[in-house]
Parts: structure tokens; sequence; C-alpha cells
């Protein structure tokens, strides 16, 4: 049996100062997914910790959350969500930069480490190992800028002009893991993900 994502946290900052960041390229999926699964929705508060949205995918009802807990304890907001409307950790998708892939490039995966990434680690931390997540590639980085500096940059032009077609398949693969399950997601984006968003 497919194993079903009921909620996805999407990683970011919140504040107007990292809005266009790269490390902050979750929250732009979440406002996408928001958009498009949820026309006309309003994100709503959870308890002060996160931002959240109930939507409709596969003709099962989905969840979307932004922490606003700031990226190193995002783990705080998914896992009080989670516990509230008691959805396992299998089945909760986290979302978030990765400066491992090239720019343009996803993957997903079902479990693992979380690499450098604060947020993911803490997600891990309050959730375990087994959480699945969406990669969205940021990379990659200069070798003269620190990770901390080049996460919280800027896009270049060139990337600005790329993200709405990387957001749209990022979208899209979101959209496949609401409706048909992981699995087969990852069988048709990770093969895809290969090539980066012209």
């Amino acid at each position: 049996m497919a194993e079903y994502i009921s909620l996805a946290v999407l990683l970011g900052n919140p504040g107007s100062e990292y809005e266009r960041t790269r490390h902050n390229i979750g929250f732009m999926l979440a406002d996408l997914a928001a958009q498009r699964l949820a026309p006309g929705a309003r994100w709503r508060d959870w308890k002060g910790k996160g931002l959240y949205v109930e939507a409709e995918a596969g003709g099962r009802r989905v969840y979307l959350l932004k922490p606003q807990t700031y990226m190193n304890l995002s783990g705080e907001a998914a896992q009080s969500f989670a516990a509230f409307y008691k959805i396992p950790p299998a089945q909760v998708l986290a979302g978030y930069d990765d400066l491992a892939l090239p720019f343009g490039r996803l993957r997903l995966r079902k479990d693992g480490s979380a690499g450098s990434h604060n947020g993911m680690a803490s997600v891990i931390s309050a959730l375990g190992a087994g959480v699945p997540r969406l990669r969205l590639g940021i990379g990659p980085r200069p070798e003269n800028i620190p990770g901390k500096n080049f996460v919280l940059s800027r896009f270049s032009k060139e990337e600005e002009e790329r993200l709405p077609g990387f957001l749209d398949r990022a979208f899209d693969a979101l959209s496949a893991v609401f409706a048909t399950g992981l699995e087969n997601a990852m069988n048709r984006y990770n093969y895809d993900g290969d090539k980066s968003v012209p």
C-alpha cells in the first residue's frame, strides 16, 4: 500500500528580509502550493509556531505548514502540528533548500540524514530520521562564500529567471506525492530530476 503524505512542512525563515533568499525556497513552494491547491485560502496561525493551510489533493485532505520559529527550530512547529492531527512521521514531507544539488534539480527521499541543513536537523530531532523529504537544489556554493552567507543571499538574475519553472516542477512533484504516494512520485521525479530546469 502506498504511503500517502498528509502534511508538507516547507522550510524557511519568517520576515521580509528573507523572502527572496535561497534558504526560503521552501516557503516559495508553500505559497505556490497554497495558491493552486486551496485557491483563496489564507494562511492560518498554528499556536504561534507556524502558518498552515488546509487543502485537498488526490481526493484527500492535506496540510501545508510554514514554520515561523526560524529555520533552526523548524521541528517544533512540525512536531506540534503532526501530534495534534495524529499524523505519523512517515506521512510528513519536509521540503527545503539543498546546497548539495545544483540549482533547478530536485530529489525525493524516504528518509536519511539532514546533511548540513539545520532546519532539517531540527525536524529529524523532533520527528525522527524516517521523515520523507523533498530536496530543492540551490547549489553549487562558490568556494569563496561560506555556506551560511550563500543560503541567506538572494538568487542571481539568471536563477530568478529560471525560478518559476523550478517551482512549477517542485509543485508537480509535491502534488504527485500527495496524489499517488511517495514511491510513485520518486520513480517519476527523481529520474526526471537528473536534468535541471533550463
